[in-house]
Parts: structure tokens; C-alpha cells; sequence
């Protein structure tokens, strides 16, 4: 009897340590609520995957708030802005060089245009952060709609802006490698701005 108590006994432990192993590898309920909440909100964007892999890692503080999922997403474009606007600062000042080397050899255009559109990006952090700022708004209970609808405003106002940067190289004869790390910095912006206004646009609070 005692043999059988004491294999009873290891069989316990050694499915009690099993179900701990188990438990300790499975994520809590609400740890998969908030990430399918975020996946879910993502779905209605128009690029769900990119939506998804930028926010899931946020999941944990966002948890299944709509005003936290739409902040977070605008500070993370914000900062998107930011690069875009680094990468082009950084081109435009090797143009300048460039141009400056070779005096009155050079059209001053290409300098021009990159000027230009690093206006609209430093326009666009501008927008975007008053975005981020009318979000705050959304919690004092009144004209939570008029808040909503100026938040989209900016955002909209920022998505423009990145058009406009990308229009004026196609405008303006500009080196084809110039041209390629502009428009892929400032699309890759502009399909996260657009993420961000259609989770704005689908918020409901």
C-alpha cells in the first residue's frame, strides 16, 4: 500500500510540475484579448500587417482602449515623421555641398525641392502632435465627436503633406537615387499615417 502511495505520489508531482510548465508558457486570457483587440482594430486599415507588427508590442498597455490604441499609433507615426524628416535633412545638405562645389555648374533645383519637402515633413510632426495633443481631449466628456473629427483633420492635413513632398519630385528632374531613398522614406511614412487615420476614423468611444 505504501508503494502505491508513494508512485500516486510522483505521478502527482510530476503532473503538477507539468501543469506549471504549461501555465508558466501560455500566455493569461487577456493578454490574447488585448492582442487580438489590436489585431482586430488593424484589419480595418489599409495595411493591417504593417498596422499589426507596429502595435502588437503595445498591446500590453493599450490593452482594449480605443484612445490609447489611436494615441500609441500616432506617437509611433510621429516619430516615423521624424526619420523621414532626418533622411531627407540629411540629403539636402549633401546637395547643398554638392551645388556649392560646383558654383554655377549645378541648377539649384535639386537643393530646392529637397527643402521643400522637408518643410512638409517637419509639417507633418507638427500635425501629428496636434493630433496626439486633441487626443488628450476625448476623455472630458464633452464634444468628444468635434474632438474626434479635429484629430482627423490633422492626420489628414499630415497625409497630404507626404503626398505633396513625393509630388514635386515627380515635377522636377532629380537624381534617380535621391529620388529613390526620398520616395521610399516618405511612403514608407505615408502607409503608417494612413493606418493611423483609418483607426481613427473606425474609433468609436
Amino acid at each position: 500500500m505504501s508503494q502505491f502511495l508513494h508512485a500516486l505520489t510522483l505521478v502527482f508531482v510530476f503532473l503538477a510540475s507539468t501543469n506549471i510548465q504549461i501555465t508558466a508558457t501560455t500566455p493569461p486570457s487577456y493578454s490574447r484579448n488585448h492582442n487580438m483587440f489590436v489585431k482586430t482594430a488593424c484589419n480595418s486599415t489599409t495595411y493591417p500587417d504593417k498596422c499589426y507588427k507596429s502595435l502588437s508590442s503595445y498591446s500590453s498597455t493599450i490593452k482594449s482602449d480605443p484612445i490609447k490604441l489611436c494615441t500609441t499609433a500616432l506617437k509611433l507615426n510621429v516619430n516615423s515623421a521624424k526619420e523621414a524628416a532626418s533622411v531627407i535633412s540629411k540629403l539636402l545638405k549633401k546637395s547643398q555641398i554638392s551645388a556649392a562645389g560646383r558654383k554655377n555648374k549645378m541648377s539649384p533645383e535639386k537643393p530646392l525641392i529637397l527643402r521643400d519637402c522637408l518643410e512638409e515633413m517637419k509639417d507633418t510632426v507638427v500635425e501629428l502632435k496636434q493630433a496626439i495633443t486633441e487626443m488628450k481631449t476625448l476623455r472630458d466628456g464633452d464634444s468628444v465627436s468635434e474632438h474626434i473629427t479635429n484629430v482627423r483633420t490633422w492626420v489628414s492635413a499630415a497625409l497630404t503633406d507626404e503626398g505633396t513632398c513625393t509630388d514635386g519630385f515627380e515635377e522636377i528632374k532629380v537624381s534617380k537615387e535621391t529620388k529613390k531613398k526620398v520616395t521610399k522614406v516618405v511612403e514608407e511614412l505615408a502607409t503608417t499615417t494612413s493606418n493611423t487615420l483609418a483607426l481613427i476614423t473606425n474609433l468609436s468611444y
